[in-house]
Order: structure tokens, then sequence, then C-alpha cells
């Protein structure tokens, strides 16, 4: 995955853990590990922005590569519990981009049960 693949996963990701107007200490924290797997320097946290919000998740998504989707959707599923729960806003944002990767609702809420743990 290229650099500007990896800030577009990470303006995915940001814009799930935001999508509740809450950013939790676990959600911000899953933030700074992703940055830093994907490589980019926490100085560069203003990179991933403008977050990308629900409405805009769909083309987002749709724009990755299928192997980038996938990786994507795994990490939006493990961002979404990393505070132990999954809100309203989080879940219809999970909804929004598992349809784009043809991720059926049973699967998505095994995917979700099992981030959970």
């Amino acid at each position: 995955m290229d650099d500007a693949l990896r800030r577009q996963v990470c303006r995915l990701i940001a814009g799930l853990v935001v999508s509740d107007d809450d950013l939790d200490a676990q959600e911000d924290a899953f933030l700074e590990r992703l940055l830093a797997r994907f490589g980019i320097p926490s100085s560069e946290r203003d990179s991933i922005f403008p977050i990308v919000d629900r409405s805009e998740a769909t083309e987002a998504m749709k724009a990755l590569p299928p192997e980038a989707q996938q990786e994507a959707m795994a990490l939006l599923i493990e961002a979404a519990a990393a505070d132990g729960k999954i809100v309203a806003e989080e879940r219809a944002y999970l909804d929004t981009v598992a349809a784009v990767v043809g991720l059926d609702a049973p699967s998505l809420e095994a995917k979700i049960q099992a981030a959970l743990g």
C-alpha cells in the first residue's frame, strides 16, 4: 500500500472514530498506533484530515483497490471496537462501508462481536 492509500485508510478510520463526536482516549491511542504502523509520523497527524465522514465513506472505500478495501474494513472494525463499544453512529458507518466490500450484515456482526471479544 503506497503512502496515499495509507493516508486514505487513516482518513476512513479517523472518520469512524469521531462519527459519534467523541474521540475516546482508547480510540485516539488506536489512531496513533495506526499512524505508526503505516509509517506516518505523529507530527504529520494533520495529514489525515479532512477525515472521511459516513456520507463520503462509500466513495472513499470504492476508490481503494480490493486488497486495501479488505484491510481497511478490518481496521475499521478494530477501531470501532477500540473503546469496547460500538455506538449507533459507528454502526451506521460500518454498515455503509461493509456494503461496498460485499460484507453482509451477519458477517459484519460476527466480525464486530469477535473484535469486541
